[in-house]
């Protein structure tokens, strides 16, 4: 058993039944033996490339070519006490 295994053990002595259950329940839903960690990191790792973040929107035409975006802003200004 390694330093840290051990290290590991000593911090659970004194929890209670409820904490303990709480950290297995994680430990089993979260933590994964090292092989099957290795292959869910490699494939997290290709999901994360397919998703598009908001911030890569940044250049696109996100608003019609007709739309005036302008056109509203004195409802805005007066629903906000903002008189021009």
């Amino acid at each position: 058993m390694s330093t840290l295994q051990r290290q590991v053990i000593q911090s659970l002595n004194g929890l209670s039944d409820d904490n303990l259950k709480f950290l297995l329940d994680m430990i089993q839903r979260f933590m994964k033996p090292v092989e099957a960690g290795e292959k869910s990191l490699n494939r997290a790792t290709e999901d994360r490339s397919s998703i598009r973040r908001i911030g890569s929107l940044e250049g696109q035409n996100l608003i019609d070519e007709d739309y005036d975006i302008d056109e509203c802003n004195n409802e805005v200004a007066e629903m906000f006490g903002v008189m021009s």
